[in-house]
């Protein structure tokens, strides 16, 4: 692990003080002499934090949190869409292979989306969803699909 970072006139190096590991930050601007000031990693931290540099853990941890119900909750009306087609959609009738195959794909990309965190869901998010069966394809459904491609 590299100990020294050096970014145009300011310098950040780790070190090791009496009271443990600290980082000394050194701005050298021009001939004059250069200025010092030693933080330990902890102040660093929070400066950054304090101006939005780097997200808080409890900021961060709420993001995430947020951006899983919204995830679950597309999937599930992807889900629910894609069940509504299959069985009550008039694709019999009507061609509707293009939709049909983009309703399918988003139905993966959110399943795939959704896969990663699913274990670490509050209890009740993605409750009773199960994998809805394709509908019936019809002949133009590969002209759709290569067009995804």
């Amino acid at each position: 692990m590299t100990t020294k970072l050096t970014h145009h006139h300011l310098s950040a190096e780790q070190v090791n003080d009496e009271h443990g590991t600290a980082i000394m930050l050194t701005q050298q601007d021009g001939i004059e002499e250069p200025q010092s000031v030693l933080v330990h990693p902890f102040q660093l931290r929070a400066v950054c934090e304090q101006f939005g540099i780097i997200a808080s853990a409890p900021r961060a941890a709420k993001t995430i949190a947020t951006l899983q119900r919204r995830m679950v909750g597309l999937r599930d009306r992807i889900d629910n869409l894609a069940d509504w087609m299959a069985k009550h959609s008039d694709h019999a009738h009507a061609d509707l292979s293009y939709e049909t195959t983009q309703l399918r794909a988003l139905q993966d990309l959110a399943g795939e989306w959704c896969a990663d965190f699913e274990e670490g869901l509050t209890e009740g998010f993605g409750e009773g969803l199960q994998h809805q069966a394709a509908p019936p394809e019809r002949e133009a459904a590969p002209a759709a699909q290569a067009s995804l491609l």
